[in-house]
């Protein structure tokens, strides 16, 4: 007996049995480096523009005591700022917030309590805590209303 009867009677020669798994492969390898390719773009894109959208964060906290006629505020957290500034209806320039933890007072013009600036209305205003970094704007961490009408000096 001859083993050539019992084989399989097989299409096409040798050489051309080994080109479908090769064409699978060189598929499969073309759809990986596309796929990588779209998943890259994506990555690299998200990261433009970080930059340019840096804002200032922080948090502060403000305290009006009616009776003494004085606000608190106080810088809870720095976020990325380097520079805090109280802005808004205050007379005097308030620089005495360096960080976290740092408080400034703030009176009414008829009180007489000890403070590092002055509330310019008597009757009722606005004070804000800004913060900025240095290569960007500011931005408006907290702010709060106060009423002085309620006031008087002692």
């Amino acid at each position: 007996m001859d083993s050539n009867q019992f084989t399989p009677n097989r299409r096409g020669s040798e050489d051309e049995r080994a080109v479908s798994p090769v064409i699978g492969v060189v598929l499969m390898v073309a759809v990986t480096v596309v796929l990588s390719a779209v998943i890259a773009g994506f990555v690299m894109e998200m990261g433009d523009g970080m930059e340019e959208s840096l804002e200032a964060t922080g948090a502060a906290s403000f305290d009006f005591d009616a009776d003494e006629g004085a606000m608190t505020v106080s810088l809870v957290s720095e976020g990325n700022a380097d520079d805090w500034k109280i802005v808004g209806d205050v007379t005097d320039p308030v620089n005495g917030i360096d960080g976290a933890g740092e408080t400034a007072t703030l009176a009414c013009q008829t009180s007489d309590a000890d403070a590092d600036g002055t509330l310019e209305s008597n009757e009722t205003g606005t004070v804000s805590v800004t913060a900025s970094i240095d290569d960007g704007g500011s931005t408006v961490i907290g702010d709060t209303e106060y009423d002085c009408s309620d006031v008087s000096s002692e």
